[in-house]
């Protein structure tokens, strides 16, 4: 079966220096802020993970967003030229073994990546049955992802593709997941300190009125595992009795005439 299409917008070239402006980007105060609540986010669904292996990947250096893991075995994936990560890496290429990970982490990949669809199906291949894959995107229908149609599409960290989580969880069911929940943070605009604190009441009623419509979303699936049914045998079967039942009293008229 076919993953859905994606919408076009040609990501083709220039892809990596748009990873880079989004790196560069999450170091200003407006991406430590969304980096902020992105941790809350993550925090209290990660402490709750069970399994001996969890992977980050990253579109940007590393950003320790595994910390709260209780997982004994954890490492990170980013692009190549990116610092921090532990493996650096093609995203549409993961160096996973298959069904080797017990939790995986997507930050931000779908968003800057030039084909999501493969890197989504390297990252669900590494996935054992019964693990699970949180998906850190960036939410269209926001005010973010409005404002940046009209003012800041240029600017970095805005130019990458915005996926609807309703549509990324289709992709995740063709692959086999089951969407466990849907988490939303970051209902401001990504300005300075100051700017936030004058927008501090579009915060709250974001909360309050379009909770599941912040600038950044957290969507969490989980892998099928396989159901073994036993197959019919192709042994033969015994052959059944092929004697004839007589009536005893018809048996014992015959021998008499005889």
């Amino acid at each position: 079966m076919q993953l859905p299409p994606l919408n076009r917008i040609s990501f083709s070239a220039g892809n990596h220096d748009l990873e880079k402006h989004f790196d560069a980007w999450l170091d200003s105060e407006p991406g430590q802020a969304l980096l902020d609540a992105e941790r809350t986010m993550l925090e209290d669904w990660m402490r709750r993970q069970v399994g001996q292996r969890a992977v980050a990947v990253y579109s940007s250096r590393e950003q320790d967003l595994l910390r709260d893991s209780p997982l004994r075995w954890k490492m990170s994936v980013g692009p190549v030229g990116f610092p921090g990560v532990t493996v650096q890496s093609r995203l549409d290429s993961l160096p996973l073994a298959k069904s080797s990970m017990d939790v995986v982490l997507l930050h931000h990949v779908l968003d800057f990546s030039r084909d999501p669809h493969q890197v989504l199906r390297e990252a669900c291949r590494s996935i054992a049955p019964g693990g699970q894959i949180a998906i850190v995107g960036f939410h269209p229908l926001s005010m973010m992802g409005l404002a940046r149609w009209f003012y800041w599409r240029g600017r970095p960290g805005w130019a990458g593709r915005f996926y609807r989580p309703n549509r990324v969880t289709e992709w995740l069911q063709v692959l086999g997941f089951e969407v466990d929940g849907m988490a939303s943070g970051f209902y401001t605009m990504p300005f300075g300190q100051q700017g936030r604190q004058r927008m501090r009441l579009l915060e709250w009623l974001g909360s309050l009125l379009w909770p599941r419509h912040g600038s950044a979303y957290l969507l969490v699936a989980r892998k099928r595992a396989g159901i073994v049914r036993p197959l019919p045998s192709r042994q033969r079967k015994a052959p059944r009795n092929t004697v004839v039942p007589v009536p005893v009293a018809r048996w014992g008229q015959q021998n008499r005439e005889s």
